[in-house]
């Protein structure tokens, strides 16, 4: 039986806004209450906790964003239910065993290494599980995003209501990424139960053997996935080692998660541009400036439309400030305008290093590469951080960030240049004969 699960372009754009606007606005309107709510202080600890929790995330996605879309792509517009639940069951096999064994490897190190909130990073850990159930990428990969975008949605405003109803000082600080990550996780369950009962994807006979090769055949992109964490995440934990007060870190958390956030905004258009930029360069099986030209003309109207985010974005900050006054202790943290004015530049460059790097050097069989490059540049913004945060405080972590986004987009275009006369290895999902 033909699946045939796809749905009109602009429907699935317009559910892709929503899933990755319900994603980032939610927080946006999340971490400033909370931050004025339980204070510098308490928060603090929530924001170091989020970032260790994201090297746990990192795992859970490992390469399937990008394997699981290629290789149903592949499948082509006629797959049968049975070949699009061979691949989602190993998926999903495959998340859930690395998030077993990551998430209590990691809450075993926080506690060796002396952390003082346990408890918050094992709700912040709800995320990373719920990402293992909520299998955006399948939905993307069928063009059918209509169901995750109205699931996450709901999820999304029960935290709002959540926090905004419950969340009342610093004694409710677990409430933030309980109120976040539990609604996420049972979103994510009933995600999955659309695509096996709704979507009548059929989830038996997974071979673990398979799940071992899946996992095997991504660990570039994971490797990468968590040099990203290097120097997306690991700047707050760096500043609260270096000695940086509770008050530069929450500042320059509030600003970090916020620049994420909008740059998470445009997302739909990488996510809706991705499939494209695959069948623009499928011809070419190697970097060149003329496919760097092909993907530079799917990167450009995300680039416009972030940098009219960077300039919407103040203002909207001084309109809600007007009618919410607690919003304004937070212009008064120190150092904050100073670094969102330094790491606005990352969300455009941000952008770039996706669509040139994710998506085109995975397409073109550069993987070694990339996972070097990024490598490069999360040992580079490690260090720096902690030279920079000693020095400078948080400041310094936010010259980091944007440097870093800056680097390995130099890296990336470098290899688009040289043009390397043989290809490295076929991307996973791409393969011939691989399904």
């Amino acid at each position: 039986m033909r699946a045939r699960l796809r749905r009109p372009g602009l429907q699935n754009l317009a559910a892709l806004t929503v899933i990755q606007g319900s994603n980032a606005l939610v927080p946006l309107l999340i971490v400033p209450f909370a931050l004025a709510t339980v204070g510098a202080t308490a928060y603090a600890q929530i924001a170091i906790t989020e970032a260790i929790s994201a090297f746990v995330l990192a795992a859970v996605l490992f390469s399937f964003d990008v394997d699981g879309v290629a290789r149903i792509a592949r499948l082509g517009p006629d797959a049968t239910r049975h070949a699009l639940g061979a691949v989602f069951g190993e998926v999903l096999i495959a998340r859930l065993i690395v998030f077993a064994v990551i998430a209590p490897l990691t809450l075993l190190a926080y506690h060796l290494a002396g952390g003082s909130s346990p408890y918050l990073l094992a709700l912040w850990c709800l995320i990373p599980l719920g990402h293992v159930f909520h299998a955006y990428w399948f939905y993307q990969a069928t063009e059918q995003n209509l169901p995750p975008a109205a699931i996450t949605l709901t999820s999304r405003i029960v935290t709002l209501a959540l926090i905004y109803g419950l969340l009342g000082g610093p004694q409710d600080a677990a409430l933030v990424p309980l109120a976040i990550g539990g609604p996420f996780v049972i979103a994510g369950l009933l995600s999955t139960a659309y695509i096996v009962a709704r979507l009548r994807i059929p989830v038996r006979g997974v071979r673990i053997a398979a799940v071992m090769r899946s996992l095997a055949g991504g660990k570039e992109i994971f490797a990468g996935n968590v040099a990203v964490s290097l120097y997306r995440e690991m700047n707050v934990v760096i500043l609260g080692i270096v000695g940086v007060p509770a008050a530069g870190i929450s500042a320059y958390a509030l600003v970090e998660k916020s620049i994420k956030m909008l740059q998470a905004v445009t997302r739909p258009l990488n996510q809706f541009f991705f499939p494209k930029v695959l069948r623009a360069i499928g011809d070419d099986d190697r970097p060149s400036v003329h496919v760097a030209r092909v993907v530079a003309r799917y990167t450009r109207p995300q680039i416009l439309a972030v940098l009219g985010l960077i300039v919407v974005v103040p203002f909207l900050y001084l309109a809600a400030a007007q009618v919410f006054p607690r919003l304004r202790t937070l212009g008064d943290l120190p150092g904050v305008w100073t670094m969102a004015a330094i790491m606005a530049p990352a969300m455009p460059l941000g952008i770039a290093n996706f669509m040139f790097g994710t998506a085109g050097l995975n397409a073109l069989g550069q993987r070694r590469y990339l996972f070097l490059a990024i490598l490069v540049t999360g040992a580079a913004s490690t260090a720096m951080c902690f030279a920079f945060g000693s020095a400078i405080g948080a400041v310094g972590a936010a010259l980091c960030f944007v440097c870093a986004e800056g680097l390995l987009l130099a890296l990336v275009l470098l290899r688009y240049l040289r043009q390397p006369t043989a290809t490295a290895e076929t991307p996973v999902g791409l393969q011939k004969g691989r399904q």
